[in-house]
């Protein structure tokens, strides 16, 4: 099928000059502070970055919270500490794997600090100079702290879904390996709040590199954690090397650290290297962080440390660590000297050496048939409203705001064309006509949105509107229409961009966006408004009526609505997260308008 503009529906010579054509949010780019103007301010914004992970990590609505049905076993007893094996239960099926080291003797409640592992190989048995957990985690426990360490997904014990479990089909469902251990994590502090031992009001946190960022997002979204110690991670030049630290929308518009910069006032320490992302710890990151703590007057609550050293989780970081879970949880500081500690047999933690996982899931497949389930289940429980909210998170349609930019106009003998260009944030340029026959009521328009941008005018079903006397507007639709020969640059290295919906829409979101702009703006010429869109712009339009007023009635095609299962909508309606929220079947139930299918 020939797609080329018609000439006489052409507003400009050359594709438009949209900012969207250059997509320059990655990994490695380097990325502003955010300032704050007011504690208001501030709170705002980390409701927003709360409700943006958790939808990003597929927990919006919240999970139900399911028996953790825990098991344990002794692994060893030793001079002022003692170790467990543990498992529980975190979904259905879903175990979390790891270790407890809890003080010997308890003397009475004591406060707890929950430990995730970043990508060392070994995990949670890691005994190197950059990092040494079980040394680590046995002097917070003879310090007197209980302290739950985790395992990564596809790591140690925790193998019944992959480490890479997340990316293609899955993000339409907003299913991630971040989500699982967020989760699992989610689950452990329940469970060490649920432990008559720990004192519930005093729970620290630390990791450090993609420990680091499960220990970013958790403060991020949970009080309990009064003392956070995200480390070696917290940057404004890499937000995260890992599927595990990135899904499908987590930072759209923002970065770690602001996010990091929400958990204030809580207490919080950060560690920086000269040898990895962190190396501008002290000019960059602590600055911006201070931005949100400097609206309570908290800015003694933020400690930090740099030194001239590799990626790391060192005795020295590890030194100011134990003084500060100390200070903060315990309300003193015991200046402890850490103490080396000897395991013959660092197997002998683990529940399967190496060798199988936990009963329940067996595969991705597995869990993702079970997630789908769960994430429909829960979704159908929301109000229209709730869904909707996600549908805008889901899309980007928010912002509505344009300016309309008249090119030309021309007047035949029973018409008016008028050209121009619809301008909306974020340096949208979508080419627009507007055809009104004299016959015109100044009531009845009609938006015509088409596969082929402006060609759908040429639609016997517009065609007759028009000759009926309706007032007309089209527009192209990023990458449709005028769009044609429009290169799409992405900055940075593929390397960079493994990620690429962690930071931006897709282009099937933009022409939702798109659609929805149309909408408003055609709206806003006053009357009655009957929407028409074809192909893709059926789809975009699909969304933009359960979000958009201003609609009396849509045609839109049938076929061009009839995606069935995931391939279908990842191979034709890109969206992360559209089927969570039901796909284009809810979107058509939550539209604001009566819709006619043709």
């Amino acid at each position: 099928m020939d797609r080329t503009m018609k000439q006489f529906y052409k507003v400009l010579g050359f594709p438009p000059d949209d900012a969207r054509l250059t997509r320059n949010r990655h990994t490695n780019s380097i990325f502003p502070i955010t300032k704050f103007a007011s504690r208001e301010e501030v709170e705002k914004r980390r409701e927003e970055l709360r409700f943006n992970l958790r939808m990003a990590a597929g927990l919006y609505p919240w999970p139900e919270k399911t028996p953790l049905n825990a098991r344990y076993e002794d692994a060893g007893e030793y001079e002022g500490y003692s170790i467990k094996k543990i498992m529980f239960e975190s979904y259905p099926g879903m175990w979390s794997t790891g270790n407890l080291y809890l003080p010997r003797p308890m003397k009475a409640k004591a406060p707890a600090i929950l430990n995730v592992i970043g990508h060392w190989e070994e995990q949670r048995l890691t005994r190197m100079d950059t990092a040494d957990y079980p040394q680590q985690l046995a002097n917070f426990a003879r310090m007197g702290f209980i302290c739950l360490v985790t395992d990564m997904i596809g790591k140690v014990d925790s193998r019944q879904v992959s480490h890479e479990y997340g990316r293609e089909e899955k993000e339409l469902w907003t299913s991630n390996g971040l989500g699982i251990q967020l989760w699992n994590n989610i689950r452990a502090l329940d469970l060490l709040c649920s432990m008559p031992e720990v004192d519930a009001e005093n729970i620290g946190m630390t990791g450090a590199s993609g420990g680091g960022s499960q220990t970013l997002f958790l403060s991020l979204l949970d009080d309990r954690i009064k003392a956070a110690a995200p480390i070696n991670m917290i940057s404004l030049h890499m937000q995260g090397g890992c599927q595990c630290e990135n899904a499908a929308g987590l930072r759209r518009d923002t970065d770690n650290t602001e996010m990091c910069a929400m958990i204030a006032p809580r207490a919080l320490f950060l560690a920086g290297s000269t040898g990895d992302w962190t190396k501008y710890l002290e000019t960059a990151e602590l600055p911006g962080v201070l931005e949100s703590y400097r609206q309570y007057g908290a800015e003694s609550m933020v400690e930090h440390f740099y030194q001239d050293a590799p990626h790391q989780y060192n005795a020295k970081t590890r030194h100011k660590v134990y003084s500060f879970f100390a200070r903060h949880l315990m309300g003193y500081d015991p200046e402890w000297t850490e103490q080396p500690i000897e395991v013959e047999d660092l197997q002998a933690l683990t529940w399967f050496r190496g060798n199988g996982h936990a009963p329940g899931f067996d595969n991705d497949a597995e869990y993702y048939a079970f997630h789908k389930a769960e994430r429909t289940a829960r979704v159908a429980e929301l109000s229209d409203d709730e869904k909707r909210r996600m549908l805008r998170w889901v899309t980007g349609i928010r912002c509505s705001g344009y300016n309309y930019i008249p090119i030309s106009s021309e007047k035949a003998e029973d018409t008016l064309g008028e050209k121009g260009v619809l301008a909306g944030c974020h340096g949208r340029k979508l080419p627009m006509v507007k055809i009104t026959p004299a016959n015109w009521d100044g009531k009845r328009i009609c938006l015509a949105l088409g596969n082929d941008g402006k060609n759908c005018l040429d639609a016997e079903a517009v065609q007759n509107m028009l000759c009926e006397g309706y007032k007309v507007v089209s527009g192209d639709l990023f990458l449709t229409g005028e769009f044609e020969g429009a290169v799409q640059n992405t900055a940075g290295s593929e390397s960079d961009n493994r990620y690429l919906t962690t930071f931006h829409y897709t282009n099937e979101a933009c022409r939702t966006q798109d659609a929805a702009l149309f909408v408003k703006a055609a709206a806003d010429l006053g009357g009655e408004l009957t929407l028409w869109a074809d192909g893709c712009a059926a789809r975009a339009a699909a969304c933009a009526i359960a979000l958009c007023d201003g609609v009396k009635e849509a045609h839109l095609e049938a076929s061009a609505l009839a995606l069935e299962g995931d391939e279908a909508y990842y191979n034709t309606f890109f969206l992360p997260g559209i089927c969570t929220v039901g796909g284009l079947d809810a979107c058509l139930q939550l539209a604001k308008c009566p819709v006619v299918k043709f």
